[in-house]
């Protein structure tokens, strides 16, 4: 599989469909179609982040400032003992926050953690498509038993990196 890097100095070399890497790649790079750019164009948009009906939708705020988005996080994070790395709400680039949350993890747990940062942003970001296209409404429970029926299917296809990070919560 290819690798993930990005220009904060960090391989985030982790396992990930090939499609997901490409999304990361975009989304980091702003260039995905959220309503932001569908308005620097003239083209109808939401006037509002779906997700959280707050602020102006542009893909940094989906995956790191959104109310929701935070809420996932936490909920992602807070059962692998991973508290101090959950978003601020400070926190507006994902890219940053990815850099410095990955160097707050144990070296052995990284590459774990890039995976769940990778999962979790292709749940969130499908999530929010679903709100838009599907017009379904945005659940939290939804969210993370979807994230937990896809990190389980990563595991069983071989992210056992993935495993080793869920497997290690289970024994402390």
């Amino acid at each position: 599989m290819a690798r993930l890097c990005l220009n904060h100095g960090v391989d985030f070399g982790s396992l990930g469909p090939h499609r997901i890497k490409v999304f990361l790649w975009v989304a980091i790079r702003n260039k995905c179609w959220t309503a932001d750019r569908l308005a620097s164009r003239g083209l109808p948009h939401p006037s509002h982040c779906v997700l959280c009906d707050q602020e102006v939708e542009d893909v940094q705020h989906i995956l790191t400032s959104c109310v929701f988005a935070r809420q996932f996080w936490f909920r992602v994070l807070a059962p692998l003992d991973l508290i101090h790395c959950v978003l601020s709400r400070r926190e507006k680039i994902f890219v940053d926050w990815w850099g410095k949350a990955h160097k707050q993890v144990r070296k052995e747990d990284r590459k774990g953690f890039n995976s769940l940062v990778i999962l979790g942003s292709w749940i969130l970001w499908k999530h929010r498509n679903a709100c838009v296209f599907e017009e379904m409404q945005p659940c939290i429970n939804t969210i993370i038993r979807e994230f937990e029926n896809e990190k389980h299917l990563w595991g069983l296809a071989g992210a056992r990196s993935l495993r080793t990070l869920a497997q290690a919560e289970e024994i402390v």
